[in-house]
């Protein structure tokens, strides 16, 4: 049995526990709320190390790092689903699961960490939110995924993909956090279709359940 330590609070642990559920796997989920300090405790610790969510454990596998866990899921028990079946298809995708976690995520960190704190603790509102959305170094990445997603539904070989719920992740604090829609029509609309999945409205948590997917 799969069992997924995780929290759908975090977008590392939302993306997870949303293609656990796209490719509709049985998994024992524990929730852990690394914002209140569950990640510290001796027992999870002594799973992982480092305290950070999502943490699989299947037999003596123990896994952490968010895009690893999504490629075994679609492996090892999605039949290759989300990633594909050739090992150039299976590449395309990883190579954006890389970027995110090299470059997108830590880009939109520095970004949305006050608002997104506030929120969390619930001294925020939309109206108070003061984020940066012409950063010099998110902008660049973001107008690159903006070309890129011009005249694509989707990331890799415009088909639903690891690369787009790994991608899509820091998304799911924006529309708290007042994103310039008008600016990224492509990364927008992009981001609705992520919204509008099932699986993405199963994971909505906390402040970030009020999401609205496209019509």
């Amino acid at each position: 049995m799969l069992r997924l330590y995780s929290t759908p609070l975090s977008a590392n642990g939302r993306k997870v526990l949303a293609v656990r559920h796209h490719l509709g796997l049985d998994a024992e989920i524990h929730e852990v709320d690394v914002y209140r300090g569950h990640g510290r405790s001796p027992e999870y610790l002594a799973i992982n190390p480092w305290g950070k969510i999502p943490t699989l454990v299947e037999g003596d596998l123990v896994l952490w790092e968010s895009n690893a866990i999504l490629q075994y899921l679609a492996d090892a028990h999605g039949g290759g689903r989300l990633w594909g079946q050739s090992p150039e298809r299976r590449a395309d995708v990883s190579r954006w699961l890389f970027w995110e976690s090299a470059h997108w995520q830590p880009a939109f960190t520095p970004l949305l960490a006050e608002v997104v704190g506030q929120l969390l603790s619930g001294v925020a509102s939309p109206e108070t939110s003061r984020v940066r959305w012409d950063d010099p170094q998110w902008s660049v990445l973001a107008k690159f995924l903006e070309r890129h997603l011009d005249g694509r539904r989707f990331l890799v070989a415009d088909e639903l993909s690891l690369a787009d719920f790994s991608v899509a992740a820091m998304m799911m604090y924006v529309r708290r956090a007042g994103f310039p829609n008008a600016l990224w029509p492509a990364i927008s609309e992009w981001y609705s279709r992520i919204e509008a999945l099932d699986a993405w409205q199963a994971t909505a948590a906390g402040p970030w359940r009020e999401e609205a997917p496209a019509p």
